[in-house]
């Protein structure tokens, strides 16, 4: 069988923000790498398609899914871009109409929901989906009972059926490695610090997450139960990557890359016996770190490291239930800095609890956090199946739900789901602005970037920053103007 898989095009969700995305989280899509080594192991025929990196839209997507004369067509949905997904499902039934499976966060949360208001698709793959996808393949070219195949969610007739949940592995040594074959790698670039602008693959060493962030959604695709893969597996893959596509950084995508660490100090030593000469990062929880164990992964390529902040106000941050605290979040950072790494950050504007006052203390906060390199302010997004959907559907700690939309969900874009207590979607867009002004444009921290990963990084990061932040502002002056102008024409022709 000739099975599509395709990761959407995704820039326009960023809105004036695509620019930014494109050099801070233009990553492959490494979920559909992993089912195409099962099916390619089972004898399927399978093309992936990273939209986004290949520069297609919807037209471009039908024309590669009919030159491959595709069987079956499997899309990688998250809530963001469901109206996308959904464009794509209609097109492929109007051309084709061949059978579409959907996967990811978005279906394994919703799951029979989506069925019952879109005819457009047929199955849905829940939670993780390598076996499933296979045996729902192999079903489909056999001809055989789908009823029988666990994990998915599929229509029969009119009625929407649902199957028992697949186990999932306790040990993740059991996957195999994500075929990296069919992507345009060439494409895939990123800013190391003091290297440069290099090839890179994302990884995950773990699934699962033990914290209970109420805005969250990680933990209902892979479960609160961390499973891990051994040291030498992780490097293994990372060994691969390197020999077979000259990739020499990697960014582990896992939700607590330092969630055990003895592990991690057996993957650095692996990484080091081995001798490979790579540079990675990652994000984790500002508990699961100390100084010593930042040095060891440092000496093995660690180059950047990630914390999620959420709050600068204290109370907006115990109620998000993460489990840390400010002077925690302090001293990871510190930590982190002494012995050389670059730091980023992340932030949450209109949470639930939070005012124009609190927002106006994390700004404060992250702002004057010196060891804090770069951060990304996000506003507070509903998705479905968290903690913070369930308060916003009821209107407690002060929220207003202005959509159900799911395609609203776009938290680094211009979109506003949620008001909250004396925030208005005006004060969330104004303050979210002023974030990102007021900390990237700190002198230190315009210097820095200039020239942390060479001239030519510190120009095209710069370039996006200027396109995303500036442009849009002179925009909206000059249309505005323009506007005025034709109010007064009007008005003298009346």
């Amino acid at each position: 069988m000739k099975v599509m898989l395709i990761g959407p095009p995704w820039g326009d969700v960023y809105g004036n923000f695509k620019h930014v995305a494109k050099v801070g989280v233009f990553y492959p899509p490494l979920g559909l790498c992993y089912l195409a080594s099962y099916l390619r192991k089972g004898g399927h025929d399978v093309r992936v398609i990273d939209a986004e990196a290949e520069g297609l839209k919807l037209d471009g997507v039908i024309r590669e899914i009919e030159q491959f004369q595709a069987d079956l067509v499997g899309i990688q949905v998250v809530s963001p871009l469901w109206d996308v997904v959904l464009e794509i499902c209609k097109a492929v039934k109007a051309r084709r109409n061949i059978p579409v499976v959907l996967g990811g966060p978005h279906i394994t949360i919703v799951g029979g929901e989506a069925f019952e208001q879109n005819p457009y698709f047929d199955y849905g793959v829940i939670g993780e989906g390598e076996a499933t996808m296979l045996e729902l393949a192999d079903r489909l070219a056999g001809g055989g009972p789908i009823n029988t195949v666990s994990g998915i969610v599929y229509r029969e007739g009119q009625v929407v059926r649902q199957t028992p949940a697949r186990m999932a592995p306790d040990n993740l040594d059991e996957y195999l490695f994500p075929d990296r074959s069919g992507l345009p790698v060439e494409q895939y670039l990123f800013s190391v610090p003091r290297k440069g602008i290099r090839k890179f693959s994302t990884i995950t060493s773990t699934r699962g997450c033990p914290f209970n962030c109420t805005f969250c959604t990680e933990p209902m695709m892979f479960g609160r139960k961390t499973r891990f893969r051994s040291p030498e597996n992780v490097v293994d893959e990372i060994e691969e990557a390197y020999r077979r596509y000259d990739i020499s950084h990697f960014i582990f995508v896992d939700d607590t890359l330092t969630v055990e660490k003895t592990r991690m100090y057996e993957i650095c030593d692996e990484i080091l016996r081995r001798g490979l000469e790579i540079t990675w990062e990652g994000w984790t929880h500002a508990n699961t770190v100390n100084e010593e164990l930042l040095a060891a992964m440092k000496r093995a390529g660690l180059c950047r490291l990630s914390f999620g902040i959420e709050s600068g106000n204290r109370d907006v941050l115990e109620s998000l239930k993460k489990g840390a605290d400010l002077d925690r979040i302090v001293a990871a950072y510190k930590a982190a800095k002494k012995v050389g790494l670059e730091t980023r950050g992340s932030v949450i504007l209109g949470l639930p609890g939070d005012t124009k006052a609190t927002v106006e203390e994390t700004i404060r906060f992250v702002k004057e956090l010196k060891e804090l390199d770069h951060c990304y302010f996000n506003i507070a997004m509903p998705y479905p199946g968290t903690e913070i959907r369930a308060a916003a559907l009821k209107g407690e700690m002060g929220t207003r739900l202005l959509s159900l939309e799911y395609s609203q969900l776009k938290r680094s874009g211009q979109s506003v789901v949620m008001e909250v207590n004396d925030l208005t979607t005006d004060d969330l867009l104004r303050l979210q602005r002023k974030a990102y002004l007021s900390f990237w444009l700190t002198p230190r921290r315009i210097v820095y970037n200039l020239f942390r990963a060479g001239i030519k990084a510190g120009f095209i990061n710069g370039w996006a920053f200027f396109r995303s932040f500036v442009l849009p502002r002179r925009r909206k002056r000059k249309m505005t103007f323009l506007s005025e102008i034709t109010n007064v024409a009007d008005y003298c022709e009346s």
